[in-house]
């Protein structure tokens, strides 16, 4: 009983707690790459708060500051649940809202809903040894924008507004409350329709409202210990642009941009069960861009709360 409760603790909190930044602008679209499952008619809720900021970013591999920008801010509010179809296979649910400003300059952030996300995420594999246990998952899901926002306006835009599929690889080791877990994905990415008639792009000129961004390779690796009442992590993520060019000197980033990065981050977790057998948990995450092109050198946090319950009750 026990060892099925953290299974779940830890589903919950690590499918809603993974950030992959979105260029310059940090707006956050989130992404499962744990390595666990929700239980049959299990449900958790988590709502967060996420702050990041950065005064130096890459123009290309060319780092700098802007102080017509300043120090910039992006912060939004995200809900997540996810859901136990079976012990095998879950859905997963994201709706973020973000806001952006900076403190230089005179340009005004956006604000408003973001993308909305659906997964769905399936282990066909695992294997418990006297080693430890051993899984293997697939995750697939798409996204798509849920406002009208203006995308080609980064990095204050909150998004680069354009409707996305994804399809990822998990690999999980666990032994005794000791996890290590690794995921790689690609996301392709359609086209989007910006506000002008032409845009230059890879050093050409383009009479066309339609812009392609590019897709993109993530890959993360977390290690960490959970019990019943706490969790710690420490992880390392990267995301690389299959393609694009660099941000022009002296000009705004687009969404044609490469935008990599790395980052690398802590996160810990405190749970609180009730007689029903529901629970509670308060989580904390930091994380801090360590390298990158064509983005903000931000550092992050993350404040949130999580419900988990079965539903139709409690089982024994």
């Amino acid at each position: 009983m026990k060892s099925t409760f953290l299974r779940r603790i830890l589903f919950c909190l690590l499918a809603t707690g993974a950030i992959t930044g979105s260029a310059l602008s940090g707006a956050f679209a989130q992404t499962p790459n744990d390595g666990l499952m929700m239980g049959k008619r299990y449900i958790c809720n988590v709502l967060t708060y996420s702050n990041g900021s950065w005064s130096g970013y890459w123009e290309g591999p060319l780092k700098r500051s802007n102080p017509n920008i300043g120090t910039f801010t992006s912060q939004n509010v995200m809900f997540m649940s996810a859901y136990g179809v079976t012990s095998r296979l879950n859905v997963i649910v994201g709706l973020p809202y973000i806001w952006t400003k900076s403190d230089g300059g005179h340009m005004a952030g956006q604000r408003g809903l973001q993308d909305g996300s659906l997964f769905l995420k399936w282990q066909p594999l695992k294997a418990k040894t006297k080693v430890g246990t051993f899984s293997a998952f697939a995750v697939g899901g798409i996204s798509v924008p849920l406002s009208n926002y203006v995308p080609d306006m980064l990095p204050f835009s909150i998004g680069i507004r354009s409707k996305t599929a994804s399809l990822r690889g998990i690999l999980n080791y666990n032994l005794n409350g000791f996890y290590l877990t690794g995921a790689a994905g690609y996301t392709a990415r359609g086209p989007i329709t910006i506000d002008r008639d032409a845009y230059q792009a890879e050093g050409r000129i383009y009479d066309t409202n339609k812009v392609m961004p590019p897709n993109v390779v993530d890959a993360s690796a977390r290690l960490g210990f959970v019990n019943k009442h706490l969790q710690i992590e420490g992880f390392v993520e990267s995301m690389t642009s299959q393609s694009g060019d660099d941000i022009r000197r002296q000009d705004a980033p687009f969404p044609t941009n490469k935008m990599d990065m790395t980052s690398a981050g802590a996160m810990a977790k405190v749970h609180f069960f009730t007689k029903s057998g529901a629970f509670f948990t308060v989580l904390g995450q930091y994380s801090q861009v360590l390298s990158g092109r064509n983005v903000g050198q931000a550092t992050a946090y993350t404040l949130g709360a999580q419900h988990t319950f079965r539903v139709g009750g409690a089982k024994n």
